[in-house]
């Protein structure tokens, strides 16, 4: 018999939802500022409406429960599972109110991108986007990028079951013994990567002819958008509007950080630098990233060599290195238009960019995907299968790999790795389907799939304000399972769906009544 949410537990989830609107509401206040820093009189006015209606929400649902208790394990997977769909919907209000979306599902559309970083856009203009507007989708962004729940629990927000909010965000590796402590980490030094990107950015921008407050606004807004993996630029043009080889080496190094495990970064942290330099070039994840990266660059530049209307062998290795990476970290920053990517990318070439995009980077990272560390234990898992062939009966075969410290590859961990990435792949499938029945081509249709259920950032040009509502409403899905992972979503529609059958016992009541 499926677990059941009772009625307390109902009011319990509510509670704190409300809690964490009403964090929503007060991170609000940062586009305010910028609104104000740039005479947006008319967008203030959106965010002050956008505030009160996060507030009113969020009252409303802690007054649900006024003396709440300590949540369950099914609980705090129910709150990990719906904030990101409450808060995106409240996070669109002001992105509405700004007239830049189609309709109000757009606009959630574009909320419930920001947040699960994936870089998705249905902004009718974004080159004329408000500053204001700007600043809240990336703050949504990097929100998301770190995890709603991290902040929460580094916060003190979740004081209990913390263990159950981390795991049920989709997060397998607690890189301090405790959670809190892991949460604070990953918080202060995404906040110094940020910070740190931000300036160096900002230079560059400066000798590009930016002016300084777009400079730095700039700036800002590319490094959240590398670091988090999300894809999301400030131009349609993405990062070929800044013309700049220095610019893209800098958001691919962000890029590449945002795609390598928290677990790393606090190791280098506490001053372990020999063990973690020795074994981050043993680590199974990190060899299966390289390996793969590399795979899908020689390939996708084989497929570009020979084009003709791309001149020169250096600019097909610089566009290739950046479209790779930007691919295998599931940024998806592009530095092809929609219009060459359907007039000069080859079918192989577009077949790569869909192959390299299903992946992602590591487990405990910004990134998406299926992960490399579970594509590293597959294969790993296939080898030992053939040995095992080889070996006489009596023999028995264990398999180990190195990440952060030695390992053995049990029955639990091939299984778990294995199942989840067939739910990635049905989840790609089920898109590109949708995407067909839709009317489009395959290939277009498959990309735009793989984007969005591994939460990055390419587009083929399929997502606009004329999609049909249902294949939104498909990509939307995708965004939200390929986020958290499937499971607490699963969990989450287990429990709602066997929350609404009547109990045996009060159906054959009703029944017998009737007769």
């Amino acid at each position: 018999m499926w677990p059941r949410f009772r009625r307390q537990d109902f009011m319990n989830i509510a509670f704190y939802l409300g809690t964490l609107l009403l964090f929503l509401a007060a991170t609000m206040l940062v586009p305010v500022i910028v609104s104000l820093v740039f005479a947006e009189y008319a967008i203030v006015a959106h965010y002050v409406v956008g505030i009160g209606f996060a507030l009113a929400v969020g009252s409303a649902l802690r007054l649900l429960r006024v003396s709440p208790k300590g949540l369950e394990r099914r609980q705090a997977i129910a709150v990990t599972g719906l904030v990101w769909i409450v808060a995106a919907f409240v996070g669109a209000v002001p992105l509405w109110l700004s007239g830049d979306f189609a309709s109000f599902f757009d606009a959630f559309f574009e909320a419930v991108s920001c947040f699960t970083a994936t870089g998705l856009s249905l902004c009718k203009d974004i080159d004329h986007l408000s500053m204001g507007d700007q600043m809240w989708r990336y703050l949504m962004q990097f929100l998301g990028g770190q995890g709603v729940i991290v902040i929460a629990l580094s916060l003190g927000i979740f004081s209990q079951s913390g263990s159950a909010f981390y795991t049920a965000e989709g997060r397998e590796e607690f890189v301090m013994p405790y959670i809190k402590r892991t949460a604070q980490f990953i918080w202060r030094f995404s906040s110094i990567v940020v910070l740190a990107g931000t300036v160096v950015l900002t230079v560059v921008a400066l000798t590009l002819g930016f002016a300084p407050l777009r400079a730095f606004f700039q700036s800002l807004w590319m490094t959240i958008g590398s670091y988090d993996t999300s894809g999301f630029a400030p131009q349609s043009l993405s990062v070929t509007y800044y013309h700049s080889a220095i610019f893209e080496f800098i958001i691919l190094a962000l890029m590449a950080m945002g795609a390598l495990n928290f677990a790393i970064y606090a190791r280098l942290w506490h001053g372990n630098w020999r063990a973690a330099i020795s074994d981050f070039f043993r680590d199974l994840e990190i060899k299966t990233l390289a390996i793969w990266t590399l795979v899908m660059l020689v390939v996708f530049i084989a497929t570009m060599v020979g084009n003709q209307y791309i001149n020169g062998l250096s600019t097909v290795i610089r566009r290739g290195v950046f479209t790779v990476v930007s691919n295998t970290t599931n940024t998806g920053y592009q530095v092809f238009s929609n219009e060459q990517m359907s007039g000069l990318l080859t079918s192989g070439a577009y077949m790569i960019l869909i192959i390299s995009l299903a992946i992602g980077g590591s487990i405990g990272s910004t990134a998406g995907g299926i992960k490399a560390l579970r594509v590293g234990i597959i294969a790993k898992q296939i080898v030992s299968r053939i040995k095992t062939l080889l070996l006489p009966a009596s023999a028995r075969d264990t398999t180990s790999y190195i990440h952060n410290g030695r390992r053995l590859i049990t029955t639990e961990t091939a299984n778990a790795a294995m199942i989840l990435t067939l739910l990635y792949m049905l989840s790609y499938l089920a898109g590109a389907v949708a995407g067909v029945v839709a009317g489009y081509e395959a290939l277009p249709a498959t990309l735009e799939s793989v984007t969005a259920g591994s939460n990055a950032g390419l587009s083929s040009g399929i997502l606009t304000p004329l999609t049909p509502a249902f294949l939104k409403t498909v990509y939307i899905l995708q965004m939200w399972l390929g986020r958290l992972e499937f499971f607490t979503l699963l969990a989450l529609f287990a429990g709602i769906i066997s929350s609404l059958k009547p109990r045996r016992g009060k159906a054959k009541a009703k029944a017998k009544a009737k007769a």
